[in-house]
């Protein structure tokens, strides 16, 4: 059976449960048919790209949104000019509808042992963080590896 999730990573006793069920079924959470685990709705699409708020957020964020491709892409080469494209719209309305200062747009690409992901499906992950800033505790922290 081909691996969809890494439950190394999870965050929350809550979120590695989910990651146990969806690796036991083997279905990819993020592709189309199956984007049934997430607590919320997509917000908007954009030519083979949505984007969605993350249900389980980054420890202060304000807002930890997800650009997820509707094809099952896992590797940084499968990515076109076109999904760039997309990407760029899909952040530019989310910078306006949430009202976003400045944040952090990342994507880790390929083998999750490496990364820290804990879904192979490329996806971008647009961070706002929560203000105010009086240390660097109060920082998002996005892992890699």
């Amino acid at each position: 059976m081909k691996r969809v999730v890494n439950r190394r990573f999870a965050k929350t006793k809550e979120y590695a449960a989910v990651l146990e069920k969806i690796e036991k079924q083997g279905h990819c959470p993020f592709c189309p048919k199956d984007f049934k685990y997430s607590k919320k709705p997509i917000l908007k699409t954009k030519n083979g790209w949505f984007v969605t708020e993350n249900s389980w957020p980054y420890k202060n964020s304000q807002n930890h949104l997800l650009l997820i491709s509707t094809q099952h892409k896992e590797n940084f080469v499968d990515l076109t000019i076109q999904d760039f494209s997309a990407v760029k719209e899909l952040v530019n309305w989310s910078i306006k509808k949430f009202k976003i200062r400045g944040g952090g747009l990342a994507l880790r690409f390929g083998d999750t042992e490496y990364t820290g992901a804990t879904v192979y499906h490329l996806h971008f992950h647009l961070i706002y963080p929560k203000p105010p800033f009086k240390n660097k505790n109060q920082t998002v922290f996005f892992p890699i590896g």
